[in-house]
């Protein structure tokens, strides 16, 4: 169990100060109870109590670190956007259709991992709120760079729209997969696969300069 001494919310470190090592690992260690925590019931289920208990410290910890609910939720939430795009990233010097086909794979294992918490992100909740919707943007401009490196494309007016277009379907068909799980996690990584070539493609119908793109998806 953590233990904490008794210390008002928010009481951070002096300016110029170091913070103690055992701090962050303590402030880390909450992170991680989050993210199972988040993971395995909806962010509106549950009360600072409930968490508290989950976490197996006094509620007030949770306040000093955190400062609210939802602050411990915005502190979760970057924590897995963090660990998510670490597993989305791969060696530059495998073949681009490799690098998609794996990044697909992590991001999808991760959304079937922590298939509440990530529900609760895109489609209802604490997921509305402005700090986690900026969180969510900016991991979703961050993954769509990946793909042009791994198209090896320079971003151009239709093909930016088309991969904008192409990753809500991703996370439209990420949320279906999920509630209905009636296809292979590898099937669903292949429908994405297939959307995108169709994506680049169309975008290449409206500008030339980036048709034959698509030829990177398939590798």
């Amino acid at each position: 169990m953590l233990k904490e001494s008794q210390t008002a919310p928010g009481g951070d470190a002096p300016a110029g100060s170091a913070v103690p090592a055992v701090l962050v690992g303590r402030r880390q260690e909450l992170l991680e109870a989050g993210l199972r925590l988040f993971s395995e019931r909806p962010y509106d289920e549950l009360s600072i109590d409930d968490i508290a208990a989950a976490a197996g410290v006094a509620k007030g910890l949770l306040y000093y670190y955190f400062g609210s609910k939802r602050g411990y939720y915005v502190a979760v939430i970057e924590e897995s956007a963090r660990e998510l795009r670490a597993r989305a990233t791969f060696d530059a010097s495998l073949a681009p259709s490799e690098r998609l086909s794996l990044g697909l794979d992590a991001y999808l294992t991760y959304a079937e991992q922590h298939s509440p918490g990530f529900i609760t992100m895109l489609a209802a909740g604490v997921g509305s709120d402005v700090q986690v919707r900026v969180i969510r943007e900016r991991e979703r401009e961050a993954f769509l760079l990946l793909i042009l490196e791994g198209i090896e494309a320079t971003p151009t007016p239709a093909l930016t729209l088309a991969l904008e277009g192409w990753f809500s379907f991703v996370e439209g068909v990420t949320l279906a997969w999920l509630g209905r799980r009636d296809l292979e996690r590898d099937a669903v990584r292949d429908l994405c696969i297939s959307a995108l070539e169709g994506a680049v493609i169309a975008a290449g119908e409206v500008d030339p300069s980036v048709a034959g793109l698509e030829r990177h998806v398939r590798g």
